[in-house]
């Protein structure tokens, strides 16, 4: 495994990669006047010289948010984002927080603004932003509590959009037919209906130990041969390990449930083709695991020195990029196979190694 950090120059809060694999930043100091411009940039990855090679890059306003989400469209050079308008705007009612964003080599270059938060506080944003996996459907969640479904590319409304008061959308994902999205708020589950709107399965517990305070973080949906599955990531107080529930997304029954790390998972993302599945932590360190079996295949320990914000992995899953608050990015270069798992053999090795140990003791016994 090898692995590089870059330093942007401003706090990254969405990651990704163009369908030509070039990697995308974005994020920056916000409505502040801390200095820090808010940007987005792309990339290439120089894997010989490991760096970033910048590609082309696009100043924002400084008088809005900092790009906050952000979802690739799957067919198109196209990029959507969450970015809140300045302050003023908000507060009258006019914030255009989502950003439809058109991309090449020579240009970065906004095509559509759509407003879709009910709240007039600046400090609520759009804090999911997700295609459907055909791209024909964009969906955002916002910390107001609000889900709204829009056409792509035009960002009329598939239904009016869905607010569920006092709670924060954490994460959103659509079902690979596009018929179905998962999200969740930190003590809810819910399964939407992508047609109507309507809520056709609500888990309101995380909890496998009712005395256990435990709450969401992430859902996903798996891919390919892993499309029938729903990942949900719940963490618990810094007394519990986090664990990751597999969910059949038929029944919206529970398949399987394990720990993946010993502190609160922050994000996670699935490769293109579904096999792996890769977490980050409060601690700073990346997993990688295995979708089908949750078996942690590969473990980055400290790729950043605060928490992680946004993973994302390229095409073939050949790269995993992070990026943090601390103003860098992590390339993490995924090998195509990973050993296998030896813990059978440790075990009887173990055994043979207290057998044998139990023979000698009583061997001594026998001569004294």
């Amino acid at each position: 495994m090898t692995s590089f950090s870059y330093t942007t120059g401003f706090p990254v809060f969405c990651v990704g990669f163009t369908r030509d694999d070039d990697v995308i930043l974005a994020g920056g100091g916000g409505a502040t006047r801390s200095g820090v411009k808010n940007k987005i940039s792309i990339y290439k990855v120089d894997n010989a010289s490991k760096s970033l090679k910048p590609v082309v890059e696009k100043e924002l306003s400084r008088e809005e948010d900092a790009p906050m989400s952000i979802s690739v469209h799957p067919t198109e050079s196209a990029l959507a984002f969450g970015i809140n308008s300045a302050t003023n705007k908000v507060e009258a009612g006019e914030n255009e927080n989502c950003r439809i964003f058109q991309y090449s080599e020579e240009r970065i270059e906004s095509v559509h603004n759509k407003g879709t938060l009910a709240s007039r506080n600046s400090d609520d944003y759009q804090k999911v932003t997700r295609f459907s996996k055909d791209g024909s459907v964009l969906a955002t969640g916002g910390t107001d509590g609000v889900i709204a479904l829009l056409k792509y590319p035009s960002l009329t409304p598939v239904m009016p959009a869905t607010q569920f008061k006092g709670h924060e959308i954490l994460d959103i994902d659509f079902s690979a037919d596009g018929a179905h999205i998962a999200a969740v708020s930190a003590m809810n589950l819910w399964i939407i209906s992508a047609e109507t709107g309507r809520v056709l399965e609500a888990i309101t517990n995380p909890v496998l130990n009712k005395k256990k305070p435990f709450v969401f973080r992430t859902c996903r949906f798996g891919r390919g041969a892993f499309s029938n599955i729903l990942y949900t990531v719940v963490n618990g107080d810094r007394n519990q390990k986090p664990f990751v529930c597999m969910w059949d997304a038929t029944k919206w029954t529970r398949i399987r449930t394990l720990t993946v790390g010993p502190k609160p998972i922050t994000t996670c993302t699935i490769s293109p083709d579904g096999k792996l599945i890769a977490f980050s932590s409060s601690d700073m360190g990346l997993r990688i695991c295995s979708s089908k079996s949750l078996q942690v295949l590969m473990t980055v320990p400290k790729v950043h020195t605060l928490p992680v914000t946004s993973l994302a992995f390229n095409s073939d899953a050949s790269l995993l990029v992070s990026g943090s608050v601390d103003g860098t990015c992590r390339i993490v270069s995924v090998p195509k196979t990973f050993p296998k798992n030896n813990n059978f053999v440790m075990l009887i090795l173990a055994l043979l190694f207290l057998f044998l140990a139990g023979v000698v003791q009583v061997y001594q016994n026998t001569l004294a």
